[in-house]
């Protein structure tokens, strides 16, 4: 698992001409407590600065090439051979080849100063978390009142950083995916990932949590369970649940039979294959059985 550490290499230059000059005491345009502490450990770990010596312009948006700076800088990604543009290097082409040379999903359509989504952030940073190692994640499917305005690609990421705890939804349980994001905004979601890192990570805890992948015998979720009847004496049951990726499966693994006519379904969530890689798709599972009639089905995990 890669160490996080203060980003002395990529792009030392260009996050400078990122957020402008930096202060040695808390931004004066920055007054909650809470704000102006994490905006410190962030500017003391290198990863942001402000737009002056005494600014940190929290409202003001994030343009594309400054997001993946502030992703490159907080997860000390590496730059490879990758070549963004031939000629005369701008500040921001370190930045664009550490996120392609870790695979980072940039923009196929790359604008320097297009101001960044929710959503695109969003997936870059939850793709920059995966670069520094596996973590347990509650499987967990989140209501989210505006999810049809996510695009499907980004879905699965935002459901999973959400489960971190890394962002979370407005008061009216919504994400705004498409609105532009604010220099603030970035500064939190990429604090909260840190701090999850910090927790789960290399000097963390690497317990697993109950209710968590990965890991066997880790339920995190109830299935949805329907039932048909077959004839008199069959029902069959069919047990259904939403699992991060395809790699993931469902089986029932056992049956019992109680003597107040509860039939106790036991399952089971397969855990992906380690030595292949899966698309972060939610993926619907399902798997059936049949009971005797007269038995109500109810779900279990399996241990």
């Amino acid at each position: 698992m890669k160490r996080l550490t203060v980003k002395t290499s990529v792009a030392a230059l260009s996050l400078s001409l990122v957020f402008g000059g930096m202060s040695a005491y808390a931004f004066d345009d920055v007054t909650l407590d809470t704000q102006v502490q994490m905006l410190q450990s962030l500017r003391d770990q290198g990863i942001v600065k402000g737009v002056s010596s005494n600014k940190f312009n929290p409202a003001g948006t994030l343009s594309e090439a400054q997001g993946i700076q502030m992703i490159v800088n907080a997860f000390d990604l590496s730059a490879g051979n990758e070549t963004t543009e031939p000629g005369n290097p701008k500040w921001y082409h370190a930045a664009y080849d550490a996120a392609m040379a870790e695979g980072l999903s940039i923009p196929e359509m790359r604008d320097a100063e297009e101001a960044l989504t929710r959503e695109v952030f969003a997936n870059l940073l939850f793709e920059g978390i995966n670069t520094t190692g596996e973590y347990p994640v509650i499987l967990l499917y989140n209501h989210i009142e505006d999810e049809q305005e996510i695009r499907p690609e980004y879905t699965s990421s935002i459901q999973n950083l959400l489960n971190m705890k890394v962002i979370s939804l407005d008061d009216k349980e919504q994400f705004r995916p498409r609105d532009t994001l604010t220099r603030m905004e970035a500064a939190e979601m990429v604090y909260e990932a840190r701090e999850f890192i910090d927790r789960y990570g290399k000097g963390g805890s690497s317990d697993e949590t109950p209710g968590t992948v990965p890991g066997s015998g880790q339920q995190a979720m109830v299935p949805e369970v329907s039932s048909q009847t077959i004839d008199e004496k069959t029902v069959k049951v069919k047990i259904s649940l939403e699992l991060p990726n395809p790699g993931y499966g469902l089986e029932i693994k056992d049956v019992e039979l109680s003597k107040n006519g509860k039939a106790i379904i036991k399952y089971e969530i397969i855990q992906p294959d380690p030595n292949k890689m899966y698309p972060q798709v939610i993926t619907e599972r399902s798997a059936e059985t049949n009971i005797p009639s007269g038995y109500t089905p109810e779900v279990a995990p399996f241990s």
